[in-house]
């Protein structure tokens, strides 16, 4: 009983890894009860593990098919995997179940938005929370939906009413976070990323998206700090490391910079974002072989930015910068 109260205390203030740590040091009987299954999910989930978090919930949903706490995080988690079919048989075998609980209608709408019908998935979310007013998560929901359409008023109503509901609902700040950032108001975004990131400090896309706004702000070292301690708390996440390279890149870091790199190449060899800061650290460098070579490799796998690239293959003496908007 210490055990199980450890690890629900350690996820109720979002350290992942001690419950991670405190739920697998339970015996096996304990540790493949429904309870445990999904605290282990949300606990990878918490930290973007999603592949991972999504296992504990299919072993889960086996054991306690009627089981309806959670289920809205297995739908979100399914959401972000892009696994429309087991998004839509989740969605259906809840509904059939438990037509008037919120955690289906959430299911509902998350299959909608993946199906790209946001004006659908918005009715689901909101029937979710005419079921529950105190349904932070399905506020949310809907706050996302409005930023797809770019309804970024309704977007912030929604989010103030996820924080109406549960104060400590930390993805509620991200979303009115998400917002500022998108309407050029930088510090605003940069106070509600840090407030979420105070209520979950070890989430690596939370500090991100601080190093993302402190960057915009032209403030480079204090969005390395943030890209650093980002990297160290998710090692595998690409688009994180692709950020503290440039960052490392632009405040003239050469040889870290060059580091990250080789690690970044092995974690995504097929980006040609990546190619092209390895072709503009080598330019710096004056390793015009090497350059060109990794110029020419990120044209040929995205052709589409070719005029950038082909200016930066014949011109070695400005930086010329890339979008990264394609980075995963």
């Amino acid at each position: 009983m210490k055990k199980l109260g450890n690890g629900y205390y350690a996820l109720s203030r979002f350290q992942c890894q001690d419950a991670i740590q405190a739920f697998g040091s339970l015996p096996s009987a304990q540790q493949g009860t429904p309870w445990v299954l999904s605290q282990m999910g949300r606990s990878h989930y918490e930290q973007a593990a999603y592949a991972e978090a999504e296992k504990f919930f299919r072993r889960m949903r086996v054991q306690a098919p009627s089981r309806l706490q959670d289920m809205e995080v297995y739908s979100t988690i399914l959401w972000h995997l892009k696994r429309e079919t087991d998004l839509s048989f989740l969605a259906h075998e809840l509904v059939d179940s438990a037509w008037h609980s919120p955690q289906a209608w959430c299911a509902v709408g998350n299959a909608w938005s993946l199906a790209r019908d946001p004006e659908q998935a918005l009715r689901c979310f909101k029937r979710a929370t005419q079921l529950d007013p105190k349904f932070a998560y399905a506020f949310t929901l809907q706050g996302h939906e409005h930023v797809t359409n770019e309804e970024y008023d309704k977007a912030l109503t929604a989010y103030r009413q996820a924080i109406g509901a549960d104060r400590r609902h930390y993805n509620a700040y991200y979303g009115i976070g998400r917002v500022q950032e998108r309407l050029g108001a930088y510090e605003k975004a940069y106070d509600h990323y840090y407030a979420a990131q105070t209520i979950n400090p070890n989430n690596a896309v939370l500090i991100c998206c601080m190093g993302g706004v402190l960057e915009k702000q032209k403030q480079m070292v204090q969005a390395l700090h943030a890209y650093t301690k980002a990297a160290e708390l998710a090692p595998r996440a690409a688009q994180t490391r692709y950020k503290k390279a440039r960052a490392l890149l632009t405040v003239g870091q050469i040889e870290a910079a060059q580091k990250e790199l080789m690690i970044l190449k092995d974690l995504a060899p097929d980006e040609a974002t990546v190619h092209f800061l390895l072709g503009t650290l080598y330019r710096n460098t004056n390793e015009r072989q090497l350059a060109v070579r990794h110029f020419t490799i990120a044209l040929a796998l995205d052709p589409k930015a070719g005029p950038k690239i082909k200016e930066a293959i014949e011109s070695f003496e400005e930086d010329v910068p890339m979008d990264d908007s394609m980075m995963a």
